[in-house]
C-alpha cells in the first residue's frame, strides 16, 4: 500500500527545506513522495531538458527509504510553444485563437497551450514524456507514473474549445468511423449533408441536441485516446512500472458547466481509460467540498467500478486547510483525515497520495492544502498519519491482499444522458444529482454497490438489481442487454422517461421505448400537485420527495411493478433520487433497501443499531484478504457502541479482533438466528476488525 504526499509543484520550495521535509515525511508514517514533473519547467528552452531539481529530490527520497510516484504534467506546456509551433493555438467557440497563460495556481509554463490534435504539439509532448521515462524508469524506488494529472486539457481557455482545423478534422473522422459514411450519418441524424465539410459541432445549448451530443461524445473519446497515447509513449520506455491517470472527480460526477467552459465528460470516461491504462484514480478534497463518509465512499466505489480489477489511486487527497484567494476555509483535523484514509482502503484503493506537503505559495491557492501547513493542526495530522502508517506497515500482507465484497447491486451510469442534459441546459447536474442521490442512499445503508457504465455491461451477470436514475437516453445495444437482464431474473428499477431519447437526441413516444416491450408504458408528462407523494411498494407506502413532473404508467400510481421473464421492472414515476439529494428522506433509503432485499441480495454486513440519520450514521465496508475477514466500521460522533448483523462469510469462527486496540469481540446468535457483532469505536472513531492476529502481527492460520 502506497501512502504518500505530493511535494508541491515546480519550482519547488527553497532547496534548504528538502532534506528536513523528506525526513519528516518518513517519520510521519508516509512511504512515498509524489513529484510533479512539469513539461514547461523541464524544457524551458526548446530541445533542452533540465531535471536537476528532480534528480536531487529523487536521491533524497531514496536516502530516506521513500518510494516515488512521478507525475508527467505535460498539460503545463512551455512558454515558447506557440512561437516554436505557429498556428498551434486552440480555437474557441467564438472562432478566435485562445491565448495561453500561466495557470492560476502554477508559476511557470502555460495552459491550455497548443492543441494536442496538432501533430507537432503532440510530437513534442511525447518527446517530453519519453525523455522523462528514460531518465527515471530504472529507479529502484519508483512506484509508478501518474501520466495525466486530473485529465486537464482546457483549463483557462476562457471559452468552450476546441474548434481548430485539426480537431474538426478528427471530429469528422470519428463520425465517419462511427457511421461508416456520410450517407450513414445522414440516415442516423436525419440530415441531407452533401459534404463532410458541412458537418460541424453543435454550438448552441437549448437547441438541436444531435450534433452537440455528438461533439461531447467525441471530446470524451478524444480524451480517452489522448490518455492512451500518453500511456503508450511511456510504456515504450518503461515496460515495468504501473502507469495511471486521475481525474478531479469520478466520471459520473463530472457533469460539466457552460459557465466554467466545461462540456460534460470532456475529460474522458473512467471505464474507457481503464481499458487502456494500468489504473485510474480521482482527487478528493472532503473538508473543502463537504464530503462525508458516504459521499467519499461513493466516489471511490465509482472509480473502483470503472477500474475493474486495475489499480485504484486516490491521487490528490486533501492534506490541509483549503485556500482560494483571500477566503478562509475550515481546518482539516486528524480524526476526519484518518477516516478518509481508512475509507479509501475499505473501498479498495491501493495508493493514497495527499495534496500536498507544504502550504502552496503561488497564486490563488497560496497558504493552503499542506498536511504540514501552518493552520495550527499539522502536528496533530502527522502524528495520526504515523499511527495509520505503522499499522498499514505491520499488517501489510493483510491490507495489500484485501478485496472488498462483491456487489449484487448496480447503479447505472449513462454518459449519453449527460450529453443530452448538457445540450439542453449547459450542465448535466440534473442527471448527476439523480444518480448521486441513489448512490448516497445505498451507501449510507452500507449496501455494496457497483457502478455500471452503459457500454461496459459485462458486470450485469453478477447483479440481482440494477437502479437506473434519470437514464433518459438509451441505444439498442443497451436496451437489449437490460431486457436480457430482466428476462433472466434481474430487478430493473427505472425512473420517469427512461429511454425517452435516442443517442442521436430524438424523442421517442412512450410506446416506442424499450420498457414498453416489457409491459411498462407511461401515459405522458403530468404536473406535480405537491413536492411529496406516496410510493406504494410491497404493501407499504413510502412518502418520498418528487420533482420536475410525474409520468405514471397507471393514472395515480407513483410506483408500479411488472413481471417480465424471470425478473421484474419497478417504475418510479418521478425523480425521487434528486429530491432525496436535495432533502434527506429516510423513507427513500428504506424503499431502496426493501427492493434490494426482495431481489434476493445477500448483504455481507448490515447495521442493526444505531439508527441512521441524515448526517450521523454508522458506515460499513467489508471484504476478504486471502480468506480472512476484514470489517471497517466508521462511528458517528457520540455513538459509543454499535451492533451489526454479519453474513455467513464474515468471521466464521465467531471472533473478531480490533486492530487498533487488539481487543477481541465475540459474535453472538440472536433469537431469530442472525449473527450479531457488538463493537465500540477504536482510534479515530473507527473499528477495524479481522480474524485474530498472532502476537507477531501476522495472521493465525
Amino acid at each position: 500500500m502506497n501512502l504518500g504526499v505530493q511535494y508541491y509543484r515546480a519550482p519547488f520550495p527553497d532547496s534548504k527545506y528538502w532534506e528536513d521535509d523528506l525526513r519528516k515525511m518518513r517519520d510521519s508514517g508516509l512511504n512515498t513522495v509524489q513529484l510533479w514533473i512539469s513539461w514547461g519547467w523541464v524544457e524551458a528552452t526548446p530541445d533542452k531538458f533540465v531535471y536537476d531539481d528532480y534528480d536531487r529530490l529523487v536521491e533524497l527520497a531514496a536516502g530516506n527509504g521513500l518510494g516515488v510516484v512521478l507525475s508527467t504534467i505535460a498539460e503545463i506546456q512551455p512558454n515558447w510553444i506557440h512561437r516554436v509551433v505557429p498556428g498551434s493555438e486552440m480555437i474557441g467557440l467564438s472562432g478566435n485563437p485562445i491565448l495561453s497563460s500561466a495557470r492560476c495556481e502554477h508559476h511557470f509554463g502555460v495552459t491550455p497551450g497548443g492543441c494536442t490534435d496538432h501533430p507537432e504539439v503532440w510530437a513534442r509532448m511525447k518527446r517530453f514524456i519519453q525523455e522523462t521515462g528514460k531518465r527515471y524508469a530504472g529507479l529502484d524506488n519508483l512506484r509508478g507514473w501518474d501520466i495525466w494529472n486530473e485529465l486537464r486539457w482546457n483549463v483557462q481557455a476562457g471559452e468552450l474549445v476546441c474548434f481548430c482545423p485539426e480537431t474538426l478534422r478528427k471530429f469528422r473522422s470519428w463520425l465517419e468511423e462511427k457511421y461508416g459514411s456520410l450517407d450513414g450519418l445522414n440516415e442516423a441524424w436525419k440530415r441531407r449533408h452533401c459534404s463532410w465539410e458541412d458537418v460541424m459541432p453543435g454550438r448552441i445549448i437549448d437547441g438541436v441536441y444531435t450534433e452537440l451530443m455528438a461533439f461531447q461524445h467525441f471530446l470524451t473519446c478524444r480524451a480517452d485516446r489522448h490518455a492512451a497515447m500518453r500511456y503508450a509513449a511511456m510504456r515504450e520506455v518503461d515496460p515495468v512500472h504501473p502507469i495511471t491517470a486521475h481525474g478531479c472527480q469520478p466520471s459520473a460526477m463530472y457533469s460539466g458547466a457552460i459557465e466554467f467552459d466545461q462540456y460534460a465528460l470532456d475529460r474522458g470516461n473512467d471505464w474507457n481509460l481503464a481499458d487502456e491504462l494500468d489504473g485510474i484514480g480521482c482527487s478528493s478534497f472532503p473538508q473543502w467540498s463537504g464530503i462525508d463518509d458516504a459521499d467519499f465512499g461513493l466516489r471511490i466505489d465509482m472509480v473502483k467500478s470503472a477500474a475493474r480489477g486495475r489499480k485504484v489511486w486516490l491521487s490528490e487527497l486533501q492534506g490541509g486547510r483549503a485556500a482560494v484567494g483571500f477566503n478562509v476555509y475550515d481546518v482539516v483535523r486528524a480524526n476526519q483525515q484518518q477516516r478518509w484514509l481508512w475509507n479509501g482502503l475499505g473501498c479498495g484503493a491501493d495508493t493514497i497520495l495527499f495534496w500536498c506537503w507544504r502550504d502552496e505559495v503561488f497564486g490563488r491557492e497560496s497558504n493552503g492544502f499542506g498536511i504540514d501547513g501552518r493552520d495550527g493542526f499539522a502536528e496533530e495530522r502527522l502524528a495520526a498519519t504515523r499511527i495509520t502508517g505503522s499499522l498499514w506497515e505491520k499488517y501489510a500482507e493483510l491490507f495489500d491482499n484485501y478485496v472488498p465484497d462483491t456487489s449484487e447491486v448496480g447503479l447505472f451510469f449513462s454518459p449519453q444522458s449527460y450529453y443530452l442534459a448538457w445540450a439542453q441546459e449547459g450542465t448535466a447536474n440534473r442527471i448527476r444529482d439523480g444518480l448521486t442521490g441513489y448512490g448516497r442512499a445505498l451507501t449510507k445503508r452500507s449496501i455494496p454497490l457497483v457502478s455500471v457504465e452503459e457500454t461496459h455491461l459485462e458486470v450485469l451477470d453478477q447483479l440481482k438489481v440494477l437502479f437506473l436514475p434519470r437514464v433518459i437516453v438509451t441505444d439498442p445495444a443497451t436496451e437489449q442487454a437490460l431486457i436480457a437482464f430482466v428476462e433472466r431474473g434481474g430487478t430493473l428499477v427505472v425512473e420517469s422517461e427512461c429511454g425517452a431519447f435516442s443517442s442521436a437526441g430524438f424523442y421517442r413516444y412512450p410506446e416506442e421505448r424499450f420498457l414498453s416491450r416489457m409491459g411498462m408504458t407511461e401515459i405522458g408528462r403530468r404536473s406535480l400537485e405537491a413536492d411529496e407523494a406516496a410510493f406504494r411498494y410491497g404493501g407499504n407506502d413510502y412518502q418520498l420527495g418528487v420533482t420536475q413532473w410525474r409520468t405514471p404508467v397507471e393514472a395515480d400510481a407513483f410506483c408500479v411493478e411488472r413481471r417480465f421473464g424471470k425478473g421484474r421492472i419497478i417504475h418510479l414515476a418521478s425523480y425521487p433520487g434528486n429530491a432525496y439529494l436535495a432533502k434527506w428522506n429516510p423513507a427513500f433509503e428504506a424503499l431502496l433497501a426493501a427492493i434490494v432485499r426482495d431481489s434476493g441480495v445477500s448483504l455481507p454486513v448490515e447495521v442493526l443499531s444505531p439508527e441512521c440519520g441524515d448526517k450521523e450514521f454508522l458506515y460499513l465496508k467489508s471484504g476478504k484478504s486471502k480468506g480472512r475477514s476484514l470489517l471497517f466500521v466508521f462511528f458517528p460522533a457520540e455513538v459509543e457502541s454499535a451492533e451489526v448483523v454479519l453474513g455467513p462469510e464474515l468471521f466464521p469462527d465467531g471472533t473478531a479482533t480490533e486492530l487498533f486496540s487488539g481487543e477481541e469481540f465475540r459474535v453472538s446468535v440472536a433469537a431469530d438466528g442472525r449473527r450479531v457483532l457488538k463493537l465500540k469505536p477504536g482510534r479515530f472513531r473507527i473499528s477495524v476488525c479481522t480474524d485474530a492476529p498472532d502476537v507477531n502481527g501476522g495472521l493465525r492460520r
